[in-house]
């Protein structure tokens, strides 16, 4: 074996760099541990010094499980944020968050994470389009939608429970003649003329309200993808997000998440960049003056002495207009010296520099924007006296506003003093900022010349020119950079600026937030405000019980392959096994450098990888084995044995490699987490089953080491054999044909089970009393939620925070021909029942304390999770990849046929299992319901298909040229039977580890692997007795190539 020293540096380096990318999985988890202990010490103890324990205004009583565990998770999280710099990698110095970023990711199914959800606000909107009108009749409807949408439920009669819905049924309450919204007309102008509809005024409004709900959805829909783009971009994989049903509001659920900190900023920055003037004037008599108007309104607020109008005090008897007079001469006295004591302390406190109550340090100096500085606390009072009618007197708000800047600032003065920098902005006469968000190309995190993090920006061609005119302009002076209200950097400018680039500086306090900045403003900015109406710390989707006995499944029917390969090649098997062991390291290890996530349908990748591993050791071992019986040497043997099995291994894997490359470019969501582990697992076990398996090979005989690659109980099995296959070729025919056709009727006559990703449905948040089994949930309302069918409906059950509190997501009653009340109440009904039937009841309804029971914490509608983009670009991605597929085998084989007759068997293959699932759902003992696994699954099933047809069809390439004189039958029948021993293998020990997953792995995954297992078996089937028959009957018994 040629450069043998060369791949084995390759191997041990590839071994270390996978070493060293999962010990910070191992070094996480680690480190979460003795957090968790030590949170748990905490608890210890505050629970012998106290009775009860406040978290976020909620008072808990210590003691009972469920608040213990609240309590052991909020010390968690705090230790976690405190303790995420400190170094937890000794070795490299790295801290928590770095060794957290870089460990091996679990999807939502696997792990749980963090769910929000996230409400785009309408009524920030509708405002804006309102021009935030000062009109009666605007203002009156609007603060009482808002106030019933806030409250979730309205007295009036609306024709939709969304804001805009609510909004014009108080409106026509409160007006019922309906009069025209004419404050809406410069707002909506450039989107419909509303003074050209030459209708009622009833039919303009009508209109108003559907085009002002056409543009929320068209903010919804922009809102979404910007946040998707921003999660993709930070890293985060297979998130999870869903449209609700209340209008603008998205879940999403982040796989591993628990920085709830970094999440909001993630989330709800509007990302609103732009850039201004600093306002260069002396400011100083203005503010002084507002000073005096504060204190002076200060000094009035201190008496709470009113005043009566003279009418009022004739109108007095005697005695009570002395006790007033008496009274007043009192509060002036108080008053006046009062104002003594506060012209005493504002001066004082302007010798010190500060004014306004002392909230502000005035640091202004004549021409400069910077005005002064505040303490955080003291931001929110002094904005309301900014906005003050004095204010608005004084200062000249249409063509100047006054921003803080977001980092915190150290000031030397005669005294040290820190805080917000207060700036005043200079406002053009357009109003709108020079540049904004709109004009960057390229955002990225760097580092400014303080070697402190910072983001780099790149404007477009025509911004750059007018970037570099403007600097030129402000030569000395402040140009202000505002993200979201808030100054950023205010770069003085010492020269022009040409390239079309800049840089925003300070207020980062790590290399995260300025990379978050960097993608925050790649995505774009949301069209309007969001904010996060709740979250929560959400468990994994599949339920630990099930991730624990799939985990464990899946081991045990690892090391039945291993036993397997043993026990029918000996000690080549032990030599297969190591190969196999360090191909799924390898792609774990790969999965893990990339910072791609490891999910159910990565699963499937993983094991269609391991039969594609198996089966390429599987093809060499059967040909050293024929190469043995032609009577030559092991050395030779090895040699010639590696070198005819080359092609049908590279053939197998390219294909399998051209399907992967197109999945992930077209693909999305579960699509990209099996192409992922798919396009490594090519690589891997191209690696693996080639050249480790050789190098072990070539250790062993170089030491004189025996190597068998059978038993004598294995030695002929599945060899010598004359099967004819291609005789009854018709009768398969006709038997796939007639099931394919039993399928179809089925799929359009029953449909398929979609499960409620597809569908949508009701989302529940339960709190029990006690811990629940969620398992046993799951089944009683299963039980319980049985549609017009006859069929019983399961759920999704998950943990949120703690082991007490289930989100349960149910499809019942999605399709049925009912209004939406009823619908709820129904659904309600039947998960009381099958709680009452579990021994919880309804805690409102309960009044012995002694009782199990149940609290409904929220209920809401939740819409398809599954977009038409997914579904469109799964079809995408599978057409193109049976394209690519039926071409490179058309090319490869010389023959369009071969590429045909492998489409043809695709298409079987996947009808059958869709087939088959319409069929037999609500008749087998499991779920059947059609999720993002089951797409990954049929992906799997093409896949494996592929893999199989392409190797059947090299030895029938190889077999039509040395055998040139027997007919196409003949050559396919030997063809078949010399693969037989190769196809047996490789399908059984595949279906062995399925097998095993679907009977000791949980509920919830049974559906998986049951399809996986259908697809082992129709592949193998379609391979031997679709695919090779039909390529001699499309190339008339010709099929030399």
């Amino acid at each position: 074996m040629r450069n043998r020293s060369a791949i084995w540096v390759f191997t041990i380096l590839l071994f270390l760099a996978c070493l060293y990318q999962l010990s910070f999985s191992w070094v996480t988890k680690s480190f979460e541990s003795d957090v968790r202990e030590l949170a748990e010490i905490k608890y210890d103890s505050i629970a012998n010094e106290a009775i009860d324990f406040v978290i976020n205004d909620d008072t808990l009583i210590i003691g009972p499980d469920k608040e213990k565990q609240q309590i052991i998770s909020y010390y968690e999280q705090k230790l976690l944020a405190e303790k995420a710099d400190q170094p937890t990698y000794p070795v490299l110095d790295l801290d928590y968050q770095r060794c957290k970023d870089q460990e091996l990711g679990l999807g939502l199914d696997l792990q749980g994470g963090m769910s929000v959800t996230l409400e785009v606000s309408i009524e920030d909107l509708v405002k804006n389009f309102a021009g935030n009108s000062s009109k009666i009749s605007f203002k009156n409807p609007f603060k009482a939608a808002l106030k019933d949408f806030k409250k979730g439920s309205t007295s009036v009669n609306s024709d939709n429970d969304d804001f805009i819905g609510l909004f014009y049924a108080h409106y026509k309450l409160m007006y019922p003649k309906n009069p025209p919204m004419i404050f809406f007309s410069n707002g909506l102008k450039d989107y419909m003329d509303i003074n050209s509809v030459e209708k009622t005024s009833e039919n303009k409004n009508d209109l108003i309200i559907q085009t002002l709900r056409d543009l929320s959805q068209d903010a919804v829909e922009k809102t979404h993808r910007i946040i998707e783009s921003r999660i993709n971009k930070f890293g985060v994989s297979q998130p999870n997000i869903k449209k609700l049903a209340v209008s603008g509001r998205l879940q999403i659920e982040l796989p591993g998440a628990k920085d709830k900190n970094r999440i909001r900023n993630l989330l709800q920055s509007t990302a609103s960049l732009e850039f201004w003037d600093g306002a260069h004037s002396d400011w100083t008599d203005e503010f002084l003056e507002l000073n005096k108007v504060v204190s002076k309104k200060s000094n009035e607020l201190f008496s709470d002495f009113v005043e009566i109008s003279e009418d009022s005090l004739n109108s007095l008897t005697n005695e009570a207009r002395l006790a007033y007079l008496q009274e007043k001469k009192i509060n002036d006295s108080i008053i006046e010296e009062r104002s003594i004591d506060k012209a005493i302390e504002d001066s004082i406190m302007l010798a010190d520099g500060k004014i306004l109550n002392g909230t502000l340090w005035f640091i202004h100096s004549a021409n400069s924007p910077y005005i002064g500085v505040a303490k955080a606390v003291d931001t929110a009072k002094i904005n309301s006296m900014l906005k003050s009618k004095t204010a608005r007197d004084i200062f000249n708000l249409r063509r100047h506003k006054f921003l803080w800047s977001r980092d915190v600032d150290e000031y030397e003065t005669s005294q040290s003093f820190s805080g917000h920098t207060l700036m005043a902005i200079e406002i053009p006469t357009s109003g709108e900022p020079k540049i904004n968000g709109e004009d960057v190309v390229n955002a990225s995190q760097s580092f400014d010349n303080e070697s402190k993090p910072s983001v780099s920006l790149s404007f477009n061609s025509n911004i750059a020119d007018v970037w570099s005119k403007w600097t030129e302009q402000k030569v000395g002076k402040v140009i202000a950079i505002v993200l979201d209200n808030q100054v950023f950097s205010s770069p003085f400018i010492r020269q022009k600026i040409t390239g079309g680039n800049t840089e925003i500086s300070g207020g980062f306090e790590t290399i995260e937030e300025a990379q978050d900045l960097a993608n925050i403003l790649k995505a774009g900015s949301l069209p309007v405000p969001s904010v996060i109406v709740d979250e929560a710390i959400v468990g994994p989707s599949l339920g630990e019980e099930n991730i624990n006995s799939g985990l464990w499944s899946f081991l045990f029917a690892f090391l039945l392959v291993l036993f397997y390969m043993i026990f029918y090649y000996k000690r080549a098997g032990w030599v297969a096994n190591v190969a196999l062991i360090a191909n799924v390291f390898f792609i774990i290890g790969t999965l893990a450098s990339l910072g791609a996530a490891l999910t159910l349908p990565g699963i499937a990748g993983l094991v269609l990888t391991i039969g594609m591993s198996v089966d390429a050791n599987v093809l060499i071992y059967e040909r050293i084995r024929e190469e043995l019986k032609n009577g030559k040497g092991i050395k030779l043997a090895i040699q010639d044995g590696y070198k005819h099995a080359y092609s049908a291994i590279i053939d197998a894997n390219v294909t399998s490699l051209l399907t992967a490359v197109v999945l992930a470019y077209f693909g999305s969501g579960p699509i990209q987490g099996f192409a992922t582990t798919l396009i490594i697992g090519v690589f891997t076990s191209l690696f693996s089953a080639i050249f480790i398996t050789r190098l072990i090979f070539s250790y062993l005989l170089d030491r004189k080491k025996e190597v068998f690659f059978s038993r004598k109980i294995t030695e002929n099995l599945f060899t010598g054999s004359t099967i004819k296959f291609l005789q009854k070729r018709k009768v398969f025919y006709v038997f796939s044909s007639l099931i394919v056709a039993f399928g179809i009727f089925s799929l359009f006559t029953r449909g398929l089970d979609g499960g409620v990703e597809f569908t949508g449905g009701r989302t529940y948040r339960v709190e029990f009393s006690e811990k629940i089994d969620k398992s046993n949930v799951r089944k009683a309302i299963s039980d319980r939620c049985v549609n017009d069918e006859g069929n019983n409906v399961a759920p999704e059950v998950k943990t949120v925070d703690n082991a007490y509190t289930l989100e349960i997501t149910t499809k019942f009653l999605e399709n049925a021909v009912m209004n939406n009340k009823d619908k709820v109440a129904k659904i309600d009904a039947s998960l009381s029942q099958a709680f009452a039937d579990l021994g919880y009841f309804d805690s409102e309804l309960v009044s012995d304390i002694g009782d199990k029971t149940f609290k409904l914490l929220t209920s809401r509608g939740v819409e398809s999770q599954i977009s038409d983009e997914l579904i469109k670009g799964s079809f995408l991605a599978v057409f193109f990849s049976l394209f690519i597929i039926f071409i490179y085998i058309a090319y490869r084989f010389r023959k369009w046929q071969f590429g045909l007759g492998a489409l043809i068997a695709m298409f079987h293959d996947v009808l059958l299992v869709l087939g088959l699932f319409s069929i037999f759902y609500n008749i087998v003992p499991f779920s059947m319901e059609i999720d993002q696994a089951f797409i990954a699954a049929i992906l799997t099933v093409v896949g494996y298909s592929i893999n199989d047809t392409v190797v059947v069809f090299d030895r029938i390439r190889e077999y039509s040229i040395l055998h040139k004189k027997s007919s196409a039958i003949q050559v396919v029948n030997k063809a078949l039977n010399s693969t037989l021993s190769r196809t047996i293998n490789t399908s059984l020990s595949t279906f062995l580890v399925l097998l095993t997953i679907f009977v000791f792995g949980g509920e919830s995954i049974k559906g998986f692997a049951f399809a996986l297992m259908v697809g082992v078996v129709i592949g193998t089937y379609s391979s031997l007795f679709i695919a090779t028959p039909l390529v001699v009957d499309l190339s008339k018994n010709k099929i030399n190539t």
